[in-house]
């Protein structure tokens, strides 16, 4: 039995909003100007957004500190380019690692005439990293369902993505016993350590070996994320 106090819940309603009638950005954590005492950074995750763009708009990123961003395309995909002359379209099962330095500005755009656009924008805070200019999205696609799928490993932070069919189980297992979990529902509905999460909500553990998850929509897919607290 997990104790109550070393978990908690983030529900997608509750998410912080900035949205104008070209784009929206709903935000896990405190973000800019959304800032709550129950929505602090988890370890070294210091945001989550789903960004959503209309046709043909974008959103211009100024970087306030060094930062590794991840860039996850959920629906289509965007255009991206930075100030470091770096540009890249960035598809739906591909993953963007950026290592920002304080100054840096990148611009996402939706290049389509008529969709819609979205994609989780996450941004963690490692200490003592390097810059690197290496830059290329990583392909995992979701072909293979009901098991996770490596998504990065950076500084003992691990990511995973997984798509399940309804009533499938899953089981992950903590790499380091310091860390802390956090699981993300990226479409449908999971029952994750017997509680229910839906569309967008997150979850985080803590003073756990392993996680267990049982899908309860078909084609749900989750995030899992392993992080040093």
């Amino acid at each position: 039995m997990i104790q109550q106090h070393l978990v908690q819940i983030y529900k997608a309603d509750f998410r912080g909003e900035n949205s104008s009638k070209n784009s929206q950005c709903l935000s896990t954590f405190n973000f800019q100007n959304y800032q709550d005492d129950s929505r602090k950074p988890y370890g070294s995750l210091q945001f989550l957004n789903e960004e959503i763009l209309a046709p043909k708009q974008k959103r211009t990123n100024i970087i306030a500190s060094d930062k590794d961003i991840f860039i996850l395309p959920i629906f289509g995909g965007i255009e991206y380019k930075d100030n470091l002359g770096n540009q890249e379209f960035i598809r739906v099962e591909q993953i963007q690692h950026i290592i920002a330095q304080k100054g840096m500005s990148f611009e996402l755009s939706n290049p389509f005439e008529e969709d819609n656009v979205s994609y989780l924008q996450m941004g963690f805070d490692f200490k003592n990293r390097g810059f690197q200019s290496n830059f290329k999205p990583f392909d995992f696609g979701l072909n293979q369902k009901n098991e996770l799928i490596p998504l990065f490993e950076v500084e003992k932070t691990l990511g995973f993505i997984g798509i399940y069919e309804g009533r499938k189980e899953g089981f992950y297992k903590l790499k380091e016993a310091s860390n802390g979990i956090f699981v993300f529902v990226i479409n449908g509905a999971f029952e994750v350590e017997n509680r229910l999460l839906e569309s967008k909500d997150g979850l985080s553990l803590q003073q756990i070996e392993a996680i267990e998850w049982e899908a309860l929509s078909e084609n749900a897919i989750l995030l899992v994320l392993e992080i040093p607290l």
